[in-house]
């Protein structure tokens, strides 16, 4: 199969800074949906763990839809973020294959600048789950984690940690 047209010139411009912050989207091939089943979530769980837990990120904050994955993420340096994200797929790859699924080849990344409003970040990511009509807002999303030390700043902001209706307007 061919990379789709563009693909080569968007990954040579792709490079790794450590301690920067990215924002990554992963997707599923062809959108199918089965992300949010509780074996395949929890796989993308304990991967996003294990490479917090090697030394490759820092996770800020992760939602899990159905057809695709946000992470935030604070890069360490011990492998560039290719190679992270290749792991993170890899070691996921069994669970998805076992619902049916696979990874689409690429991904979607946002280094995160000086000036970036990290908040502006954390509340797509957040807001992402209700905005697709998958829960109320009068209801938690099971498949949102946020780390502690950006849940200081960011939980005081929503309602008893959900979002506030208007936020949704």
């Amino acid at each position: 199969m061919q990379p789709p047209r563009g693909f080569e010139s968007l990954r040579s411009h792709r490079w790794s800074s450590r301690y920067s912050s990215y924002f990554l989207t992963l997707c599923t091939a062809d959108r199918a949906v089965g992300l949010t089943s509780n074996p395949v979530a929890a796989a993308i769980r304990q991967q996003v763990d294990a490479c917090a837990h090697d030394g490759h990120w820092r996770p800020r904050a992760t939602v899990i839809m159905p057809d695709h994955t946000h992470l935030l993420i604070e890069l360490t340096g011990a492998l560039p973020l290719g190679r992270v994200v290749a792991r993170l797929k890899t070691k996921t790859r069994s669970a998805l294959i076992a619902a049916g699924l696979r990874w689409q080849g690429n991904y979607y990344e946002h280094r995160l600048r000086d000036g970036d409003e990290v908040g502006t970040v954390l509340q797509y990511i957040f807001l992402n789950p209700y905005r697709a009509g998958l829960v109320p807002t009068t209801e938690i999303y099971p498949h949102f984690w946020l780390h502690e030390d950006d849940a200081r700043r960011f939980r005081p902001t929503l309602d008893d940690d959900r979002p506030f209706p208007e936020w949704l307007a």
